[in-house]
């Protein structure tokens, strides 16, 4: 693997590990905040992992001669893509649409756009903003794997694996 690709990689592996620590803190009512600080990041890992996608030959993509895409990375996108939808709207559902906010120093509200939808006890407000959070985190766990599952697929398909690829034989 290429330092580039390696590196690509394991940023994307860091990044999702990191996302999915805060999101099984938002499980226990703790909104970790700090992580907001990977969202930057997401916008550094992507265009890399599509300029490593754009060396790999077109036909190399398909060709069974490089390596085959793992069951597991295809099953894992699969069920990454399908968690990000119902987190989305199981997160949307339980905030009531709303964002957990501070309108003063003693008033906690759930708020939409500019429509206060209720108020809030401290107990609620802390669960409002760990839902809030889950439902970001949730996001960019996703991203971030499938970041690393891309840039695997791409060491997979570039020249260097095809050393260690194995042919499956068709009708032995």
């Amino acid at each position: 693997m290429s330092s580039g690709l390696r590196l690509t990689f394991l940023v994307s592996v860091f990044g999702a590990a990191a996302c999915a620590a805060a999101h099984v803190l938002t499980f226990a009512g703790i909104a970790f905040y700090p992580v907001l600080i990977f969202v930057p990041l997401l916008f550094v890992v992507w265009p890399l992992v599509i300029w490593q996608l754009r060396k790999v030959p077109r036909k190399n993509l398909v060709s069974e001669i490089f390596g085959n895409i793992p069951r597991g990375i295809k099953i894992g996108t699969v069920a990454l893509l399908v968690y990000v939808f119902a987190n989305f709207f199981v997160c949307l559902t339980l905030n009531e649409g709303g964002d957990p906010v501070r309108v003063s120093e003693t008033r906690l509200v759930l708020k939409s756009h500019d429509k206060i939808l209720r108020e809030l006890t401290p107990a609620e407000f802390r669960t409002a903003q760990a839902v809030q959070i889950r439902q970001l985190t949730g996001h960019l766990l996703v991203f971030f794997s499938l970041a690393a599952f891309a840039a695997y697929g791409v060491w997979l398909k570039s020249g260097p694996a095809m050393a260690q690829a194995k042919i499956r034989q068709e009708g032995v």
